[in-house]
Parts: C-alpha cells; sequence; structure tokens
C-alpha cells in the first residue's frame, strides 16, 4: 500500500511537470500563469492523495481492537473514563504489538490535552517513556497516535496533563486503521503558497515592472495581496476559538465573557464607566489583601489567599482598595463601551484584533507605498508587495492574530494608530492641499497609540526626522502656514493628553502614573526598580538569541532564557531574537555602507532614530518587566 501511495504521487508530479514545461514555451505571460496554477493544483491534489494519507495507506490492514476495559483502576462516570490528570493510569495484560493508540474523547473533553504513554515491549521489561503529545478534542486525527514498538506488548500506562481535573475518554483502541482525509483547507493553503513562491521566484516578471512605471496595474495588485492578507488574518484568528466568547444556542450566536476572568477586563472597565466608576470591582476586594503589608508580593498573596480562603484578583492594579485596569482606555472608547452602550453584551476581543489587523495591514501597505513613491520611485512591483507582506506578517502582528486575547487588543491597535500616523504625517507633508488635516489626523493616530499602550510615545519621536527638514531647514516655520501646521500637529496630542492624563489623576492621584506598577501578577513592580544588570540579558533576548529549531511541526520551539543575573527578572517567551530570527533585518546592518544613498533621499536620521528608537524600547521593556 505504500507503494502505491508514492506510485500515485509520482504520477501527479509527471502530470504537473508536463504542463508547467508545455506552458512555459509560450511568451503569453496569462497562459504562463494558469499552466503554473494547473501544474500546481495537480502537485498538491497527489500530495494529498498520497503523502498526506500515508498513514491511511499504511494501517489499512490493521485489525482494530479496543483496551478500555483493561483500565481498571481508572473511575467512571456513565460508561466514560475518567482519567486523573497528573496521574498514570495502567491498561494491563495487552499483550499485542501495539502500531498505534486512538482516543475517544468524551463531550466534556477541554479543546487540547497532553498525553504521554508508557508502554512494555519485548526490549523495555519496565516501562518506556514516549515523548509527550497534544490531543485535540476537534482534531480527530490528533487522537490517534502511532507507536514504534520493539515486538509484544503487555502494559500500557497513560497520563494527561491540562488545567481540568478529568480527562473523559469514551474509548481507548489499539491498532486501528486510520481514516482517509481529503483536507481541502490544507490543498488550498499548499496551491497558495506554491503560486506565491512561481510569483516572486528571482526570475518572475513582476520585477521588470517599477511603481513609477506600473500605476495601471498597482492598485489591482495591491487590492489583491490586501485581500489575501485578510483571508490569512480571518482563518489564523479562528484557530483558537475559545478567545473568542461566541456561542451558538437556540439558533442564535451569543456573545459571553471568557471563562478565565481577567480577559474580561475592558467589559467589567467599560461596565464600570457606565455606572460612574473607573474601577472594577464591587466594593468586593477581600479586606485580607487590603490589610496586606506588601500585596504586590505574589508568593505572600498566595500562602495569604490559602489561610483565609479568600480569592484575590490577577493581573489587575491594586491601588488604595481597588482594582483598576492598567492597559490602555482608548481600545475600550473604541469597541467595548460602544458595544455595552448600544447591545449590552461584551465586545468580543478576537474580533477586535481581527479589524485592527486588516486595518494595520492597509495601512502599511499605504505607508510602504507612499515611501517607496517618494524616495525609491525604482522599486520594482514585486519588492514592494514583498516587503509589504513580509512587514505585516514578521513584525509580531500575525503572533497576537493567533493568540486572539485581550492583552494583544492594545498592542494591535497601538500599532495599528502608529503605522497610520507615519503615513499622514508623509502624505500631508508633501501634499499641496489638506496638509493641516493630515497633520492633525496623523498626530490624533500617534496620540491615541499612547492611549493604547504608554511604551509607544516613543515612537512620536519619529516626528523629529519627518519634520525637522519641513520646519526649519526650509524655515517653513517662519511663515503663517508654517504655524498652523505647527498648531495641527499639536493639538492632538494636548487634547489626548489632557484627557490619558485626568483619567491617570482621577485613579492613582499622579497625571503621569498608568498604574501598571500595581499590577498583581508574577513580581513587585513598584519596588522593582532599574537595574544594568538586566540590560545585557534583554538585549540578548530580545535581538540577538538564535531561534530554537526542532523536528516537531510547527519546527520553532519558544527558547528558554538562561541568564547568571542572580535577582528577580521576567521576560516573555520568545521563539528567537528579532534579529536573528528576522534575515530581512540584517539588512540593517549595511547601515553605514548606504548612509551616503540615505543621506541624500533625507531618510539618515529617519534610519537611524528607528534603530536606536528600538534599543530603547527593549531596554525599557526589559526594566519594567
Amino acid at each position: 500500500m505504500i507503494i502505491l501511495c508514492f506510485l500515485i504521487f509520482a504520477l501527479f508530479s509527471a502530470g504537473a511537470f508536463v504542463v508547467y514545461k508545455k506552458a512555459h514555451k509560450s511568451q503569453n505571460l496569462l497562459f504562463n500563469c494558469l499552466g503554473a496554477l494547473i501544474a500546481c493544483v495537480l502537485l498538491v491534489t497527489g500530495a494529498e492523495l498520497s503523502v498526506f494519507n500515508v498513514n491511511y495507506y499504511s494501517t489499512k490492514d490493521y485489525t482494530p481492537e479496543s483496551i478500555t476495559g483493561k483500565a481498571i483502576e481508572c473511575p467512571q462516570a456513565d460508561g466514560t473514563l475518567m482519567f486523573p490528570t497528573g496521574e498514570a493510569i495502567d491498561l494491563l495484560e495487552i499483550n499485542k504489538e501495539i502500531k498505534n493508540v486512538q482516543f475517544t474523547l468524551g463531550d466534556d473533553a477541554p479543546l487540547s490535552t497532553k498525553v504521554t504513554i508508557h508502554i512494555t515491549d519485548d526490549a523495555n521489561k519496565y516501562l518506556l517513556k514516549t515523548p509527550q503529545r497534544t490531543i485535540y478534542s476537534k482534531i480527530k486525527s490528533s487522537q490517534s497516535i502511532n507507536l514504534h514498538t520493539a515486538g509484544i506488548s503487555e502494559t500500557l500506562s497513560i497520563q494527561f496533563d491540562g488545567t481540568e481535573s478529568y480527562i473523559p475518554i469514551k474509548d481507548i483502541s489499539i491498532n486501528v486503521p486510520r481514516d482517509f482525509d481529503f483536507s481541502f483547507t490544507r490543498v488550498a493553503v499548499l496551491i497558495g503558497l506554491i503560486m506565491l513562491l512561481y510569483i516572486f521566484r528571482p526570475s518572475s516578471p513582476i520585477y521588470g515592472y517599477t511603481l513609477d512605471k506600473a500605476k495601471d496595474i498597482l492598485p489591482a495588485l495591491t487590492v489583491g495581496f490586501v485581500a489575501l492578507q485578510v483571508l490569512v488574518i480571518i482563518t489564523t484568528s479562528t484557530m483558537n476559538p475559545a478567545f473568542w466568547g461566541i456561542s451558538y444556542s437556540d439558533g442564535e450566536y451569543v456573545v459571553h465573557s471568557l471563562s478565565t476572568a481577567h480577559h474580561n477586563q475592558y467589559d467589567e472597565l467599560a461596565q464600570a464607566i457606565l455606572q460612574g466608576k473607573t474601577y472594577i470591582d464591587n466594593n468586593d476586594v477581600p479586606q485580607s489583601l487590603k490589610e496586606m503589608e506588601n500585596p504586590y508580593d505574589r508568593v505572600a498573596r498566595y500562602y495569604n489567599e490559602h489561610a483565609t480562603g479568600d480569592k484575590y484578583g490577577w493581573d489587575v492594579a491594586f491601588f488604595s482598595g481597588h482594582y483598576y485596569v492598567y492597559f490602555g482606555i482608548v481600545p475600550l472608547l473604541l469597541m467595548y463601551l460602544p458595544c455595552r452602550l448600544l447591545f449590552e453584551a461584551p465586545f468580543p476581543s478576537a474580533l477586535g484584533i481581527v479589524i485592527f489587523a486588516i486595518l494595520f495591514s492597509i495601512a502599511v501597505f499605504k505607508l510602504l507605498g507612499l515611501i517607496c513613491e517618494k524616495y525609491f520611485k525604482k522599486t520594482s512591483v514585486g519588492t514592494y508587495l514583498l516587503l509589504s507582506m513580509a512587514f505585516i506578517n514578521c513584525c509580531g502582528a500575525m503572533f497576537l492574530v493567533k493568540r486572539p486575547d485581550f492583552y494583544s487588543v492594545p498592542i494591535i491597535t497601538g500599532m495599528t494608530f502608529i503605522v497610520t500616523g507615519l503615513y499622514l504625517w508623509l502624505k500631508g507633508r508633501d501634499c499641496t492641499r489638506g496638509q493641516n488635516l493630515y497633520f492633525l489626523l496623523g498626530s490624533l493616530c500617534c496620540a491615541l497609540a499612547v492611549g493604547c499602550r504608554p511604551q509607544f510615545v516613543l515612537l512620536s519621536a519619529l516626528a523629529i526626522p519627518v519634520f525637522i527638514g519641513y520646519f526649519f531647514k526650509n524655515m517653513h516655520i517662519k511663515e503663517k502656514s508654517g504655524i498652523f501646521n505647527l498648531v495641527a500637529l499639536g493639538i492632538p496630542y494636548v487634547a489626548v493628553a489632557s484627557g490619558i492624563m485626568y483619567y491617570n489623576y482621577i485613579r492613582f492621584g499622579s497625571p503621569f502614573d498608568f498604574g501598571s506598577a500595581y499590577n498583581l501578577t508574577t513580581n513587585d513592580v513598584t519596588r522593582r526598580g532599574f537595574d544594568m544588570g538586566r540590560t545585557g540579558l534583554g538585549l540578548f533576548t530580545y535581538l540577538l538569541q538564535p531561534p530554537q529549531i526542532t523536528g516537531v511541526f510547527p519546527f520553532l520551539k519558544a527558547v528558554s532564557v538562561d541568564t547568571n543575573y542572580v535577582g528577580r527578572t521576567v521576560m516573555e517567551k520568545c521563539f528567537g531574537g528579532m534579529i536573528t530570527s528576522l534575515p530581512l533585518l540584517w539588512f540593517s546592518f549595511a547601515l553605514p555602507k548606504v548612509k551616503d544613498v540615505l543621506r541624500e533621499k533625507k531618510l539618515l536620521l529617519f534610519s537611524c532614530m528607528l534603530f536606536a528608537l528600538s534599543i530603547v524600547m527593549v531596554i525599557a521593556d526589559t526594566q519594567a518587566g
């Protein structure tokens, strides 16, 4: 059967090759692309019918057998095994060669569960521990695990790990033939990826069109690639349905709060504001927390909770006896508060992330298009589209879309406002009509970004390289129109800053206190301070840490943070430093080589500030925790 599998793939591959070669004998570009698409469809279909279903062919002759009854020590409920998490349950006297194990999960099984299998065979008298696997209740293929044993197995031991106390299992079977699984989603994704590689291959004619000579086709191409990016965003966001907070009941969709309480903070704040409050508790903060000597000490809180039986809030700002939301208020004003006012329901954070990720993508295409049009007119259409797609998919935006939780909301909204603000600034600086409106809206976007995450205030410094030549080298500042331009740039900052500072003052008694130091999480930020010992670690981890590559999909693993810093530091898990993980950033090291070109185009200061601000941002994040 395996031979048949690879024979099918070989036949389809040969057909694809023939179609591709014949199509490329023609000089017609449309015919070439159509031939490439047909060849791609043949190749991917052949792979789907063979390689991606190799488990079907290799297990077709298996004889399935249920071993559920051999788990004699496992508790049951209504005929369903209830595996306690963290404990190994033995299945004895199997006495068969086990080629795979298939789990049939109960109706109330969690979305994902980690399972570790221990097994004996002819080469291992005592239980051999195998690598941990993850099974998903919504993905049937993940519930079957192939085993590679040496002969007959007498004992099988299974241990589930997860957040639930028990994992419901309806049945455990061995040597189960796998179903034939033709995945249209996988076919579509592979065709899309291969066609992208074909379009952007080095010899592609798309690099023969420069932006200044392709204005007739550029809008259509841009819209097409934006639409593709939108499709990727929507598809990726649905991979984690638990974050959407939407369920289907009695013929209608219902928006509800998430099971993890602190992920509902924005909605809780929206309700509080409608009640005239800025804190999110109902005057029910435990007295034991208020009386603690240091409530920001996580270990002390843990012991206090166990001693008193009280339950304390998590990742909220605790100040003067109340819980506050220390995340930026702008996303709340734009999405959560209007949703509460209009529909009296919580706004799904995932929906907000999708909306702003789409707006972010559009803003990136517009910004890079404007920069190329202004400074690099000979840029090819292919290079422009590649850079835009790389910017969007490699800057962290898609990570936020993949995990569309509460924490991702202020980040993606701030990113969108910053990119949009830069575009409006550059657009307004070089246009002859409506300058003040462009400047006003650009500054409004950049100011609102600070109301999403205070760290984005650093990027407002990019106004210096954008406008220093415009106002001072050309002495536009002395003209009446220049004064109006400057006022248009400043008014939004003053207005937004006034609102944010007032909001801070009525909560924490200081216009400059955003409240992040009072968060009830892993460490006491009020005493964290600035320690140079953390700086090197932060720069290495966030910029230079090599990625950890594995042989298991998706082939990347979160790196562990090893340090000689003997003290308290908090680092977010990452998959490698930005510079080492993103080859596109390696061109940054060419800055000294191209400084004369950048100086001529008046981009040298802008480029240097971007590099410097990234260093400052990393240090600030490392120190703030």
